[in-house]
């Protein structure tokens, strides 16, 4: 697999960390299947991220604010307990209600 072709590369800072950016367009492709690639200084991530493509009229100023609002919020997300996939039965809130709302049928009908 060849290596994409590289349109648009640019660096910048923000909170302490460096942020390195490109624009990659895959080998044989045009310009219309470009995506906006980042990766970050931190040596505990050393991930690249490529959470948008390329619009007409992006620039370095306005593809910033993007890269640094969704690597924050992809951090906040990280930070989160994760949530299981599956769960045997009812979700505890369902199983709450249906008891509550199987002691009042019982209470309301008895005699």
């Amino acid at each position: 697999m060849a290596a994409p072709k590289v349109s648009s590369v640019f660096e910048f800072e923000e909170g302490g960390v460096t942020y390195s950016c490109c624009l990659e367009t895959p080998t044989g492709k045009d310009q219309a299947d470009a995506w906006w690639w980042f990766s970050v200084s931190s040596a505990a991530d050393r991930q690249r991220y490529a959470p948008f493509r390329h619009t007409a009229g992006d620039t370095p100023a306005k593809v910033r604010p993007r890269i640094v609002a969704w690597y924050e919020e992809m951090l906040v997300k990280r930070a989160q307990p994760s949530v299981p996939a599956y769960r045997r039965g009812r979700p505890p809130a369902a199983v709450a209600a249906a008891n509550a709302a199987a002691a009042a049928t019982v209470v309301d009908n008895e005699p």
